[in-house]
């Protein structure tokens, strides 16, 4: 079910409490240490980690320059897979080769979902691109666990950049993995490798493991994608060398470390219904108290003490003591500290049947498409589900192999690029039982770093969950000194009619947080302080974006000549449609933001068409606005507010915050008495005490232009102004209808590749859903992508093919 705010706000209040047990607790576990202890600290730890993530479902796979991206955002709680109501906003970028952002837009999540578009410049080179997708709490943990999927881009206007030959001079990544993490002198030894190539992909090889004499020991070759495994016991004293031959290539060489000392643990299935943990050690560390925990997605499943008995010591584990997916196995010795470690999957059971049953398996172009949309969970009873679809021309478009379920399950808990992670989850022979056992062993989890829970460390949350919209960031600088100003007041505002003013006060390091609402599309940004009184300090707006990248890059692209000649005619598609429709497909929503003022309803309005039009603002304000008195020091005047916080108290005269088009003045009045009156439209006046989050006024006095823009007034040299992209507004998907004989036989072109795309399908608890569009001129086998998720966390996805033809 969706995590409600108030159960999020909740749970952060329980964490100051939680920190300070913690610190409390630091000192007596450091002398104690057993299954106990750790299950206690783990907890708490868990507690203060609260860790949300997010799926993506993009249109399609492969893109060409100038054409629009669309995606639908799913944001989850890491433990259970539901959507979680906590961000509501969410940032989104396409990364190039280099690790530059070439687009970046804010996404805007409600309910744990959202949906945005990004159109392609023709300006972008064609290329393997890193489409990634994060929030700003997940900023405070590994960027190896933001969304990250490639998406290929080809730009059919410009020359194609030289490639090397394929089979030439490529680069491979080899790696060798110990199990339980090192490979301990005299004990035996369970080794997995993977071999990649600079496509990502798994490579196929020969490798033979020889000893320091150049003695073969044994033969090794991958079981699946490029990963393997095999068994050995290094002796004493000995070195070993992996040599890998790659066909047609060249021959490479690894070489394999070990230690003197230490432990091993060991993992297998003991049949269907349990598993066997084995855990050896050497001399010198063959007789201590250690403790074996286990946890699946932050939820403690065993805590168990074991004693080593002549250096070995072996358990049995019920795997219903599991949950589904990936569980982390950790030794630990009597200090606490962690010696090995391994990671065991169990393929989930739950999981969303998502179908696809269409009317026809072919159709004509311009004819209507039914299609019943059915979700139901794996007892084949019906259920709701928040969905998306996605209905492409197949041509080398093939479906996205990580899927909504497969990432969930799977790629999101592991670091690294996964080959065909629906394999793994698909298959459940033994072939597949003992690839997804290798998977394991190669890819490293590693959200939890043991020795933060263990010494009980505060974890310091550098970016807070924006949970009630959007947060603007900055820095204030003292323009004297260029260090950071501790302790000062900002504004924050956007020029316009509709008013929007924020505040802070910034931090010892010179940071402030404009906690805003309902800013969409291209903005100008106003930040100043009051310069009556802060004179002497500039602000500066800082990128919400993630500075961070993962250890996954995009790769080199490749493109065969049969899909060259595929492309031809997308591309062909693109322009007509860029040419044609190129106004249908910049058609955006307009933002649904509540346009009434912060200060809701003001004291009195004045709207100055209704009085006599004089050609001063003194005039005006002198004459009519009574409760607004001016006073004149020679050329200098100043406005004020005449206030009455009870009705029995004597009258006074304040000095209010002026505003213009939503932008805070502060000279007193001065520059306002001197502006032209018959600019303005409107004046509100709030005669009493106003408080906005850090900012508190006496009154206010708000002027409203024609224009909303300032027109013809200079502010003040030490406000920044500043270009800003707020949340993306949200693009009309463009789908002609052929309803009429008129419709059908219009001469517009039609050549849309992309017949559908919806990222707001809602099937309800009944398990059903109609959906229907029109097919285009463009003749094709097209795919259908059903991708969602219930309100209880199952996820799933289903495809169908259709044909158009005439």
């Amino acid at each position: 079910m969706l995590k409600s705010v108030k159960s999020v706000k909740n749970k952060l209040l329980r964490t100051l409490g939680m920190l300070l047990l913690m610190a409390c607790f630091s000192d007596a576990f450091s002398q104690s240490f057993n299954q106990d202890s750790i299950t206690k600290r783990f907890d708490q730890y868990s507690e203060l980690n609260l860790q949300e993530k997010v799926y993506v479902h993009t249109d399609r796979e492969l893109y060409l320059a100038g054409e629009i991206l669309w995606f639908k955002l799913y944001n989850v709680n890491t433990v259970s897979n539901t959507s979680v109501d906590f961000s509501k906003v969410a940032y989104v970028e396409i990364i190039d080769k280099n690790l530059k952002p070439v687009l970046q837009a804010k996404i805007a999540i409600d309910g744990g979902s959202g949906s945005g578009s990004l159109y392609l410049p023709v300006s972008l080179s064609s290329g393997n691109y890193q489409f990634r997708a994060y929030t700003s709490w997940m900023k405070n943990f590994s960027p190896d666990f933001y969304f990250e999927k490639n998406i290929k881009l080809v730009n059919t206007l410009t020359k194609p950049e030289k490639k090397q030959a394929l089979n030439e001079e490529l680069n491979y990544d080899i790696q060798f993995f110990p199990e339980g993490g090192n490979m301990v002198e005299s004990l035996p030894a369970k080794l997995a490798f993977r071999a990649i190539d600079n496509q990502g992909l798994g490579i196929d090889f020969r490798g033979t493991l020889v000893d320091e004499n150049n003695n073969s020991l044994l033969s090794f070759k991958p079981l699946k994608f490029g990963i393997g495994s095999f068994s050995f016991t290094p002796e004493n004293g000995k070195k070993y060398r992996a040599v890998i031959e790659i066909p047609g290539s060249k021959t490479i060489t690894k070489e394999l470390s070990s230690v003197k000392t230490g432990y091993v643990l060991q993992i297998e299935n003991a049949g269907k219904e349990q598993i066997k943990v084995k855990i050896q050690a050497n001399e010198g560390s063959s007789n201590q108290q250690l403790v074996l925990f286990v946890h699946t997605r932050q939820n403690k499943k065993l805590s168990e003490s074991i004693t080593l008995n002549g250096g070995k010591a072996e358990l049995l584990i019920e795997k219903k003591k599991l949950s589904e997916g990936i569980s982390q196995f950790t030794l630990f010795n009597s200090t606490g500290k962690a010696l090995a470690e391994r990671l065991y999957f169990i393929r989930p059971a739950s999981h969303l049947n998502l179908a696809i049953k269409a009317d026809k398996s072919a159709y004509s172009t311009r004819k209507k498409v039914i299609l019943e949309l059915l979700s139901k969970d794996e007892k084949g009873l019906e259920i709701d589900a928040d969905a998306s679809v996605s209905v492409f021309a197949s041509n080398a478009n093939p479906a996205d192999e990580a899927d909504i379920f497969n990432y969930l399950w799977l790629k999101s808990d592991l670091k690294g690029n996964i080959e065909s992670p629906g394999y793994y989850l698909k298959n459940k022979d033994a072939l597949a039982d003992e690839a997804l056992d290798n998977l394991m062993l190669t890819h490293g989890w590693r959200k939890f770093v043991w020795q933060n829970v263990i010494a009980g460390n505060k974890p310091v949350f550098g970016f807070i969950p924006e949970i009630d919209g959007h947060i603007i960031h900055g820095r204030i600088i003292d323009t004297r000194t260029h260090a950071p100003a501790n302790n000062i007041l900002a504004y924050l505002s956007l020029p316009g009619k509709k008013l929007h003013l924020y505040g802070a006060r910034s931090s010892s390091s010179g940071l402030v947080r404009f906690h805003t609402r309902d800013i969409y599309g291209p903005s100008e940004l106003v930040a100043q302080t009051d310069t009556q009184q802060d004179s002497t300090y500039k602000i500066e707006i800082l990128s919400p974006f993630s500075k961070e990248y993962s250890s996954t890059k995009p790769y080199e692209l490749f493109l065969n000549e049969d899909l060259r000649n595929q492309l031809s005619t997308q591309s062909l598609s693109s322009q007509v449609q860029n040419v044609y429709s190129s106004n249908k497909l910049r058609t955006f929503y307009p933002a649904l933001v509540d346009s009434s003022a912060f200060y809701l309803k003001p004291d009195k309005t004045y709207l100055l068409d209704n009085f006599v039009r004089f050609t001063t603002m003194e005039e005006v304000l002198r004459e009519y606005v009574v409760e607004v008195p001016v006073t004149r020091q020679k050329d200098d005047f100043s406005a004020w507010v005449i206030v009455r916080p009870h009705l029995t108290d004597i009258p006074k005269s304040v000095k209010p915050l002026i505003i213009l088009d939503g932008v805070p003045i502060f000279d007193s009045g001065n520059k306002i008495i001197k502006y032209d009156p018959k600019k303005v439209r409107s004046l509100d006046v709030v005669a009493q005490k106003y408080f906005l989050g850090a900012l508190n006024f006496e009154g206010i006095l708000n002027f409203t232009t024609y224009k909303g823009n300032l027109p013809d007034f200079q502010l003040d040299t030490r406000a920044t102004i500043v270009d800003y992209e707020g949340l993306q507004l949200k693009r009309e998907f463009y789908s002609p209808v052929y309803e009429t004989a008129s419709q059908t036989e219009s001469r517009l072109p039609d050549f849309r590749n992309v017949l559908y795309w919806s990222p707001d399908i809602k099937i309800n608890s009944d398990g059903k859903k109609i959906i229907s569009f029109y097919t285009s001129d463009q003749e094709n086998n097209y795919t259908i992508m059903l991708q969602g998720i219930s309100s209880s966390g199952k996820a799933g996805s289903a495809s169908l093919n259709i044909e158009v033809k005439k």
